[in-house]
């Protein structure tokens, strides 16, 4: 990715996912930086791609629908994604979600890519409360959770299986009103 490796700044942009972007997602899913800290379930291309075909971009504002993906891309070279899942409309409670592919990692994307999502969501959407959480282990994600202005409100012990242990993570949020 040469794009990434020259001396300006990389600005990534986002755009909803579409079902033509399971391939890249599907091979993303599979690197194993990508999963060392996230328990991602196997999933083939079909169930991806249709998945990503259940998804309305245009529902997030109509308050309907309840999972949401965004390709992050820098030059118009895709890098990466993010995930919103609706946990309550009701309630205005969202759980995000991210990662960058192997060879984005480290190079100052998610803080600009998470920050301009975040900057949509509460200003065009009914959600009031973002949550995320990371593995303990991973340190890269609490400071971008925390760049990004997320509060770290608690420790959630034994919160998934990854491999063969038990991995406790760091739930984050961020609220509407926050700073």
């Amino acid at each position: 990715m040469a794009l990434l490796s020259d001396s300006r700044p990389a600005v990534p942009t986002l755009r909803p996912a579409t079902p033509a972007d399971a391939a890249l997602l599907h091979a993303w899913r599979s690197e194993p930086s990508v999963r060392r800290h996230q328990p991602l379930q196997a999933a083939s291309l079909a169930d991806l791609r249709a998945d990503l075909a259940r998804q309305h971009p245009g529902d997030l504002y109509r308050a309907r629908g309840d999972r949401f993906q965004w390709i992050i891309e820098v030059d118009r070279v895709p890098v990466g994604w993010i995930t919103l899942a609706i946990t309550s409309w009701e309630q205005g409670v969202g759980e995000l979600g991210y990662a960058l592919t192997t060879e984005a990692q480290g190079r100052g994307l998610m803080v600009p890519a998470l920050d301009r999502l975040l900057g949509l969501l509460f200003e065009q959407t009914l959600l009031d409360r973002l949550e995320a959480r990371c593995s303990v282990d991973n340190e890269a994600s609490r400071r971008v959770l925390e760049r990004c202005g997320f509060h770290r409100e608690g420790l959630l012990r034994g919160y998934f299986r990854l491999g063969d242990r038990r991995v406790d993570n760091h739930l984050y949020a961020r609220l509407r009103s926050d700073p």
